[in-house]
């Protein structure tokens, strides 16, 4: 009788796990935009903008980290698509576009939000727009 019950569950088992096998994972991630209660209010002034842009004069012995620290804080942005579009607007500052060569007594174009975006993702006027007010980010496929 144990063996029929033993044997029994490992035919079931073996169902559902070849349907999860076989099955295409779905994820789906909250995206919180800037109007949830956890974002907290900034005096940076390139998060109160979107096009606030400034210039910067490069000082001896600093580095971009440096740079992108001072000036964009570390919280609210990705540290490495910073200094690579840095490095896009301002390639008389560097050795060969080496983020980790930069010149001293260089005035930087420190870009604006909006031209960070506008950099990443290219939009065609004749594309569908984004839903600004989706919640959740879908994922199909492994």
């Amino acid at each position: 009788m144990k063996n029929n019950i033993k044997l029994l569950l490992i035919v079931i088992c073996l169902q559902f796990s070849t349907k999860i096998v076989l099955s295409e994972p779905f994820v789906v991630l909250e995206y919180r935009n800037n109007d949830s209660k956890s974002s907290e209010i900034s005096n940076n002034p390139f998060l109160n903008d979107q096009n606030f842009s400034k210039k910067y004069k490069v000082k001896k012995n600093e580095t971009l980290s440096d740079i992108i620290l001072k000036n964009y804080g570390v919280k609210h942005f990705n540290k490495d698509v910073l200094s690579l579009s840095i490095v896009h607007f301002n390639k008389h500052a560097f050795v060969r576009k080496n983020p980790n060569f930069l010149f001293a007594n260089k005035t930087l174009h420190l870009p604006s939000l909006f031209e960070i975006k506008n950099l990443i993702i290219k939009t065609k006027s004749n594309n569908r727009e984004f839903q600004r007010d989706s919640k959740h980010i879908y994922f199909f496929g492994g």
